[in-house]
């Protein structure tokens, strides 16, 4: 089954030339291209994709409220959304992954890591290290409310541990190191913690942290 793909993007040419590149993939099927987030948010609901490619900044109603819309939808499966940008180190990034996307790629990525970045997310996984999202964080993140544990008391005490080392952005070896555990075990704990809380990923684990004051 092909995964299905929808590119938004004001730049016509920028969203050609990826529309072009998808469709000359076997796995990959382009569903729609569109030239702003209000227009993603209603191809979504239509076209049903798998993953959504989102520029941040796009006229009108912008990627990153497109992206809050789109998974807080409620809708099931959600689609993947993986942020377009054009710097690395951008406050934007860090507000889309609150908001739930699965990662991001900048414009001027080359065509064969922006295709591995979609098969990526779509296979639910994260492209941005959990560390280079506390960095963002650290950086751009400023504006949080005081410690909240009781976000997590649905956790159990193991759960709560391997939380909080992953919210530091330590990768499954490194978390099990700490709490003296297998990475298999790490991994069984770490789905249970990202379906209690409602969670997609441990990006979103980390930011998750981050917004509550569990991490600093």
């Amino acid at each position: 089954m092909k995964t299905k793909v929808l590119v938004a993007d004001d730049q016509e040419l920028f969203r050609d030339g990826v529309g072009m590149l998808i469709e000359s993939q076997s796995d990959l099927e382009l569903v729609g291209s569109v030239g702003t987030g209000r227009d993603a948010v209603e191809r979504v609901e239509t076209m049903r994709p798998d993953v959504v490619l989102m520029d941040i900044r796009m006229p009108g109603l912008d990627g990153l409220a497109a992206t809050e819309l789109i998974l807080a939808s409620g809708r099931d499966p959600l689609p993947r959304v993986l942020v377009v940008t054009t710097f690395r180190r951008d406050e934007a990034v860090v507000r889309a992954i609150r908001a739930g996307a699965s990662g991001f790629v900048t414009k001027d990525a080359d065509p064969e890591f922006l295709l591995a970045a979609i098969r990526t997310v779509a296979a639910g996984n994260s492209v941005i290290a959990p560390a280079a999202t506390f960095d963002l964080l650290r950086q751009f993140g400023n504006s949080r409310p005081g410690p909240d544990a009781s976000v997590i008391d649905e956790l159990s005490p193991r759960e709560k541990e391997i939380f909080l080392l992953v919210a530091k952005g330590l990768s499954n070896a490194e978390v099990a190191e700490s709490a003296f555990v297998e990475e298999t075990t790490v991994k069984t704990h770490l789905g249970k913690i990202l379906s209690k809380l409602g969670l997609r990923s441990r990006v979103q684990v980390v930011a998750f942290a981050w917004q509550h004051g569990l991490v600093g």
